[in-house]
């Protein structure tokens, strides 16, 4: 495999050769000063697989997290599936986001950002409402009840779990596939009992969801499409 990549030699380094993609996809290696070049392709030709799918993913990164402009035919997420937004403006109806027929409709003369702030309400709306469904449901499966839940606007932390048992989520959650969303609150309900990530906690989330790798790396891989 022939890929263009930015070499960074180290003194400190011993045997271990390194590799990086970086937000602007570039390919960076860290070796060791005196490692041979032909070594370095080698180490390349064996992490070719990993570095076309990772040179991917970011390339889809940038095209994701490229800024919103809230027009017709722009795709968002709800529940795990992208759904189309048709804009329109009319004076009888009221201002404000729907969502029907597998489409957001959004009644707005203004600009992008009221037309965001429109779309923020209304999924910590469906997603104060999805919770407050699904946390009753788990919790009581789980016998694990949280002192209280609210929603917030985090864009990187999905749930957290406070020492007094209070949960928070990102209202981003409800963007993700059903099954992910319960991971997540299946997640932070197993800090009431266990506050850090210790191997406890990890066996306690196991033993309530056995699948839960499978949904921690989806949400990994794609958690950078969920954003306004």
């Amino acid at each position: 495999m022939a890929v263009s990549y930015i070499l960074k030699r180290s003194r400190k380094r011993r045997k271990t050769i390194s590799l990086q993609i970086t937000e602007q996809a570039d390919v960076v290696v860290q070796a060791p000063y005196f490692t041979p070049v032909r070594e370095i392709n080698s180490f390349l030709e064996q992490k070719s697989a990993w570095i076309q799918k990772n040179l991917r993913r970011t390339e889809e990164q940038k095209h994701q997290s490229r800024e919103k402009r809230y027009e017709s035919g722009e795709g968002f997420y709800f529940l795990g599936a992208p759904y189309p937004l048709e804009v329109f403006f009319r004076q009888d109806l009221p201002a404000g986001l729907v969502f029907g027929n597998s489409r957001f409709y959004l009644n707005c003369q203004d600009g992008p950002p009221v037309r965001k702030n429109y779309f923020i309400q209304w999924y910590k709306n469906r997603t104060a409402e999805y919770l407050a469904s699904q946390m009753e449901s788990i919790g009581r499966r789980l016998q694990l009840l949280p002192a209280s839940v609210r929603i917030t606007s985090a864009r990187t932390r999905w749930g957290s779990c406070s020492p007094e048992n209070k949960l928070a989520f990102s209202f981003r959650l409800i963007m993700a596939p059903p099954i992910v969303v319960d991971y997540v609150i299946i997640h932070e309900l197993m800090h009431i009992k266990e506050k850090n990530h210790s191997a406890r906690f990890w066996n306690l989330l196991e033993a309530a969801m056995p699948g839960y790798r499978i949904h921690r790396r989806w949400l990994r891989e794609n958690g950078h499409k969920f954003v306004l």
